[in-house]
C-alpha cells in the first residue's frame, strides 16, 4: 500500500461535503500540478489524484459546463446558491 504524506495546506482550497467530508485542492509548489485529496468526516484521508495544469484545467471546465447544464435544468422557482470560497 502506498504511504500518503499531507501537503502543504496553507494556500489549498477547501470544499466541505455532505457528512462532514471534505475535498481539498493543492497547488504543488515545485511543478505545474494540482492534488485533489479526498478527506472522511472523521479527518481520514480517503484518497485523491495528482493532475497536471492542463488535466486541472480540463476538469474545471468540465465541472463548469456540468454546472451550467445542471442549472439550466433545475425547477424555475429553485434559486441558486453561491457559498463563499473556504480556504
Amino acid at each position: 500500500m502506498a504511504k500518503i504524506f499531507t501537503l502543504h495546506q496553507s494556500d489549498a482550497l477547501t470544499l466541505p461535503l455532505a457528512g462532514g467530508a471534505a475535498l481539498h485542492a493543492t497547488p504543488f509548489r515545485e511543478t505545474p500540478r494540482v492534488a485533489l485529496t479526498l478527506f472522511g468526516p472523521g479527518g481520514g484521508n480517503a484518497g485523491g489524484v495528482i493532475l497536471n495544469a492542463s488535466r486541472a484545467r480540463l476538469l474545471g471546465s468540465w465541472l463548469l459546463r456540468l454546472a451550467d447544464e445542471a442549472e439550466a435544468c433545475a425547477p424555475a422557482g429553485r434559486s441558486r446558491t453561491v457559498r463563499p470560497l473556504v480556504r
